[in-house]
């Protein structure tokens, strides 16, 4: 994070990457589980949590698979 929670430029470059990577695959895997509209709404959530928690996230060996079941967590 850079001064006063603004997250740096080479962060958010990092993360735009990664999201348009991964979120096609993560909408069509989780709209198979669940649903168009409830499929939709938890890859939006998985999103959300992958730009909070990215950091942590982007160190991990499957970040994809990861966020997956964050989308299937917050689809119940």
């Amino acid at each position: 994070m850079g001064v006063m929670g603004v997250v740096d430029l080479p962060v958010r470059e990092d993360f735009a990457e990664f999201a348009a990577r991964v979120e096609p695959r993560l909408r069509r895997a989780l709209v198979a589980w669940c649903g168009l509209d409830v499929g939709t709404e938890a890859t939006a959530d998985a999103m959300a949590y992958a730009w909070e928690h990215w950091v942590d996230l982007a160190a991990m060996d499957n970040p994809a698979g990861y966020l997956f079941r964050v989308g299937q967590s917050r689809s119940r």
